[in-house]
């Protein structure tokens, strides 16, 4: 019979042991829970108890213990009579709790008492049970093939690991771990033993969990979908997960099927976690995977482009279709089965240095997260699914092209043409009406530039549109802010740095996370100045109005990309101070020493509205040959009327 009763930690930890499965999703706690957390304890009153939510756990028989591979070095511990169990859910608040005792205990020394028990004592019931001199059996961890417990075991309880790397591995989730026990360390650092005993006392006997031991399979599924009233609430994937073990024990199958389906959906969210928290810096959400392969897997449907889970969850993997036969044994492999493989290239999508890609594509995908890449991520893990290298490479191209020609040249909202790429990803994926890579490919740059016909029969169908960039810039202008305001300018400045690296044929010296965090006035100057009062600069541009003065200062050609941050003195001196100044450190901070735009600047001369305009014609020109446009293409379009500097010209000038 299932157990279901209050208990403090000291009962639950009696004579048992714990052990979070590798299938579930890492330590997810973060600074508010334990916040939550350690107020909850602090204001708890001496002749109060606590509820601190519920506790799942799954009864693991001796007979299967002996069979589980993971558990062979802890079969002494059950030769004593211990029991064993997984932790179904709870993980977080007892994992937090774990934490907390072993940093009071380490306040303490080996011959001090803690609550008139030895600390040796409440090692032993929390922590681990030692085997001989050198040998530690573990009360309360991960299975042994979790990327968390050797971490767990060595940096958090700072115990030696007879199987330990010497380097665990470090994801988001051990991350974690390692705040938690910083948070806690802080939290104990100025309290004195007396205080600490109380705490001890508080949070082994005071707070209390509602054990639940469950024995049927049907219980995994409704306690997993209970909510708490303290901590993170399950994410849609959690849920998903649990739904489908639920489904599993509903099929007619047979046990044997059952129990391997069971393990398949288990090692699927293994493989799951693993690769979302697998980059600690660059986190990924749960719930933004399981929606962007809920694009790629099923039929996109705008009305539920917000309901992916409702799908999920109510419409599709419900116990009535799976009763009436809708939903079958092959149909839920075949799903987490893609659910496994799109992780995978999920990850490398946002995660490129992982992977063992060429270095041309790693920088190409780097180009598509430096740009955002809109609605293409469902067809893009598409392809890094089904298809080599060297076939989804142009797909990324080309997308490439498209965001930068339709969303940042012709300013297109931010939804163009989205449910159309949802929907090719889906078509490409299962083959439909014979959607191959190379039919996609055709279809982006068909949506980009695509034309037909002939003279008074020719249709342009491409959504870039040269006239609403000039438009645009025009508009810009009228406000004062010219190219400076543009939302393409950093990307733009970006891939010119990129081309005139490789013209140089020299090492990068900028890096986007580094120029895309800072801010704009650090990483982007104005090379005549804002605040231009020196006689060097009113000599050649005093000539002009406020509002010529104006366009120039924020035209595209007075603009460069800073490899380091320069100080306001700096940015308001003369040209030549500019492009050779030494700081007081004596370090060379110049143009002439810095990127590879800013030794293009420093070989000019001298700065006078001419050299901005050229300056500006020929970034224009890189625009064209990077993506492949060409303003003679456009009536009524010319690189002069997008920098407005018509009033620097003779009347009979022209300039395509």
């Amino acid at each position: 019979m299932a157990e279901n009763k209050l208990q403090s930690l000291t009962e639950i930890f009696n004579e048992k042991i714990f052990r979070i499965p590798d299938f579930q999703r890492g330590y997810s706690w973060e600074n508010n829970q334990l916040e939550d957390f350690w107020e909850d304890l602090m204001n708890l009153k001496d002749d109060k108890i606590h509820y601190t939510g519920l506790l799942t756990v799954e009864s693991v028989s001796k007979k299967d213990i002996e069979k589980i591979e993971k558990w062979q070095d802890d079969l002494w511990l059950f030769e004593r009579g211990l029991s064993a169990y997984y932790l179904i859910d709870g993980q977080q608040r007892l994992t937090t709790s774990i934490i907390l005792i072993n940093e009071i205990l380490n306040k303490f020394k080996d011959e001090e008492g803690i609550n008139f028990k030895s600390k040796d004592y409440w090692a032993n019931k929390f922590l681990f049970e030692k085997y001989g001199e050198n040998y530690k059996s573990y009360i309360f961890g991960y299975e042994k093939d979790n990327p968390s417990d050797e971490y767990f075991k060595t940096k958090i309880l700072n115990q030696d690991s007879s199987t330990a790397d010497k380097f665990p591995e470090e994801t988001l989730y051990t991350a974690n771990l390692k705040s938690s026990k910083q948070f806690f360390e802080k939290k104990l650092e100025k309290i004195d033993k007396a205080e600490l005993e109380d705490i001890f006392k508080k949070i082994t006997s005071k707070f209390k969990f509602n054990f639940y031991e469950i024995d049927e399979e049907l219980d995994v599924f409704v306690t997993f979908e209970t909510m708490n009233n303290r901590g993170k609430s399950l994410s849609n994937l959690e849920l998903l997960k649990n739904r489908l073990i639920y489904l599993s024990t509903l099929l007619e199958i047979d046990l044997t099927t059952r129990n391997r389906l069971r393990n398949d959906i288990n090692e699927t969210w293994k493989t799951i976690y693993e690769f979302l928290g697998k980059n600690k810096y660059n986190p990924m959400d749960d719930d933004e995977f399981l929606r962007n392969h809920w694009i790629m897997y099923f039929k996109y449907d705008r009305k539920e482009s917000g309901s992916y889970a409702k799908y999920l969850l109510n419409e599709k993997f419900t116990a009535k279709n799976t009763i009436k036969g809708k939903i079958n044994l092959n149909e839920i492999k075949v799903y987490i089965d893609s659910l496994a493989k799109s992780v995978k290239s999920w990850f490398y999508l946002f995660n490129p240095q992982f992977s063992s890609y060429s270095d041309d594509t790693k920088e190409w995908i780097q180009k598509l997260n430096r740009i955002s890449m809109s609605a293409f991520p469902p067809l893009f893990m598409a392809s890094m699914n089904k298809c080599a290298e060297e076939e989804f490479l142009p797909l990324f191209q080309s997308a490439e092209k498209f965001i930068f020609l339709v969303f940042r040249l012709s300013q297109r909202p931010s939804n163009t043409k989205n449910s159309h790429f949802y929907r090719l990803a889906n078509s490409f994926y299962f083959g439909k009406e014979g959607t191959t890579i190379n039919s996609v490919i055709f279809n982006i740059n068909w949506l980009t530039q695509g034309e037909s016909g002939e003279g008074d029969d020719y249709v342009y169908h491409g959504w870039f549109d040269l006239g609403k960039f000039q438009t645009y810039i025009q508009d810009q202008y009228q406000r004062g802010e010219g190219f400076y305001s543009w939302n393409g300018l950093r990307y733009f400045l970006f891939e010119y740095e990129l081309h005139l690296q490789e013209k140089a044929n020299g090492n990068q010296k900028v890096m986007w996370s580094d120029f895309n965090k800072r801010k704009k006035e650090d990483t982007i100057e104005h090379i005549y100045p804002q605040t231009a009062t020196d006689k060097c600069w009113t000599a050649e541009f005093n000539i002009y109005s406020k509002k010529e003065r104006s366009i120039l200062l924020n035209n595209l050609g007075n603009l460069v990309l800073l490899g380091q941050s320069k100080n306001s003195e700096f940015q308001n001196k003369c040209f030549s101070f500019k492009k050779r100044h030494t700081n007081n450190q004596n370090s060379e901070v110049g143009f002439f020493n810095g990127a590879y735009s800013e030794i293009e600047v420093s070989s000019y001369e001298n700065w006078t509205p001419k050299e901005i305009e050229v300056r500006g014609k020929k970034m224009l020109s890189f625009l064209e040959k990077r993506w492949g446009i060409k303003f003679t293409d456009w009536e009524n379009v010319n690189k002069g009327n997008i920098l407005m500097l018509d009033f620097m010209k003779p009347e009979n000038e022209t300039e395509k």
